[in-house]
């Protein structure tokens, strides 16, 4: 297995190799959270329109209008959705597949899993969606759905899981 190019793994026969990534967080409060390990900053997280403005968005990325506020908006991020944005360095040549687990609770009993291949994100819509951006970023948007209470819970850990390809 050799280096292809940015010095990322690749096979002669398979091409570039999928990585996976996981972001861990916990569940600190009622729609609060907190990344795992604290001094991960790459997630933009949030459970309502104030926490995507398009300043907020550009300036997590570094980029101009990679993903959309109204991506993000009060009606795409209604009662027991949230929202994510990784920078992920502009490293990402395709996104292959995303997995949200939500286990909630302090004993974790009760788990949630949403599942879906990339295909972008709908303005306004409530619906679990992901986007590569033009920039090699990813924007994940799940809908949790009413069990348990996402909006409620106040112990418990989220993670999502990105399987991607490297430029």
């Amino acid at each position: 297995m050799g280096r292809g190019p940015g010095g990322f793994l690749s096979t002669a026969k398979g091409g570039k190799v999928v990585h996976k990534e996981e972001f861990l967080f916990k569940i600190t409060a009622a729609v609060t959270q907190q990344a795992m390990p604290i001094d991960d900053s790459r997630a933009l997280t949030g459970f309502a329109a104030a926490a995507f403005t398009q300043a907020i968005i550009d300036a997590h990325l570094g980029t101009s209008s990679e993903f959309t506020a109204a991506q993000f908006d009060a009606t795409a991020l209604g009662a027991d959705a949230q929202g994510f944005i990784f920078d992920m360095g502009k490293q990402v040549d395709k996104l292959e597949y995303v997995e949200a687990e939500c286990q909630s609770g302090t004993e974790l009993l009760t788990t949630v899993n949403r599942r879906v291949v990339p295909a972008g994100l709908t303005d306004s819509t409530l619906d679990t969606e992901a986007e590569l951006g033009a920039d090699g970023n990813v924007a994940v948007r799940v809908d949790w759905g009413n069990s348990p209470d996402f909006d409620a819970l106040t112990a418990g850990t989220v993670k999502i899981t990105l399987y991607w390809r490297a430029k």
